[in-house]
């Protein structure tokens, strides 16, 4: 699949769940981070693993929240700085209708996933500080700036991920297309739920078009308003041709599928 290509489907995607997904890295990019600032950002998750350190050391529930918000918003800072130094993830993702990606520069932060616990939110960033902490030490001992550069490209997309699957976003990781270059070297995350009302002729459609590049979304991720505008610009992009073999739904399905997702929308 072409850079282009890969481009095309990520757009796509980010307007079906309003989020969006990561492809490989540009071309060229704007360059890697010298020794002291691999020494710097060492230091950043130093600072974030002792958050957690702390957040396991506290019982009192208001301390523990707040620490896990700030926890949370340090991780965004952090890929922020990747991004705005290095160039790491696509320009693209603060088009319209992208709500501003905060590790993007975006104006807006995610906000933390509702219903974690503090334990919950300890382990699940303890092992991704594991793995942050590894992959920066090999990044430091690499003195080949391309290959450098593609490390950081892959720390910061294994921090999107994680992030994103925190957030139920799991299902963006599943699908056909995603083994087409789109997340090389990413560990999958669970499939996504069941749909619900599986047999009506609205899950069978979604299962039967949107299943083509992705996992079927759940229609808990936006109002019924919301899914009307949502549906409008998928169908566009894919009777556009941006993919070769891909079906697009007849007005017909596609009424079904709006019809369907507005139901059970949340």
């Amino acid at each position: 699949m072409t850079m282009w290509r890969r481009a095309i489907l990520g757009v796509l995607l980010s307007g079906v769940i309003g989020t969006p997904v990561l492809a490989e890295p540009p071309a060229g990019g704007t360059g890697a981070p010298s020794d002291p600032q691999v020494r710097e950002l060492q230091q950043k998750l130093d600072s974030l693993q002792k958050q957690l350190d702390q957040l396991s050391a506290t019982q009192d529930p208001a301390a523990r929240r707040r620490m896990m918000e700030q926890n949370w918003q340090g991780m965004q800072d952090y890929m922020g700085r990747m991004h705005e130094q290095w160039g790491m993830g696509y320009p693209w993702m603060m088009g319209p209708g992208m709500g501003g990606c905060p590790a993007m520069g975006g104006s807006e932060s995610w906000s933390l996933p509702e219903g974690v616990t503090p334990e919950q939110y300890r382990q699940q960033m303890l092992d991704q500080m594991q793995r942050m902490h590894e992959q920066m030490n090999t990044i430091g001992q690499t003195t080949d700036p391309q290959e450098r550069q593609r490390l950081m490209a892959e720390h910061w997309r294994g921090m999107y991920q994680n992030m994103q699957t925190m957030r139920g976003m799991g299902w963006m990781w599943s699908g056909p297309m995603m083994g087409r270059g789109m997340m090389s070297g990413a560990t999958p995350a669970p499939s996504s739920k069941p749909l619900p009302d599986p047999d009506s002729a609205g899950a069978k459609s979604v299962a039967t078009y949107c299943t083509q590049c992705h996992a079927a979304p759940q229609p808990t991720l936006h109002t019924a308003q919301e899914w009307a505008s949502v549906m409008q610009r998928m169908h566009a992009r894919m009777d556009n041709g941006w993919g070769e073999g891909i079906k697009t739904p007849t007005k017909q399905e596609m009424d079904t599928i709006v019809a369907y997702m507005q139901k059970h929308a949340r």
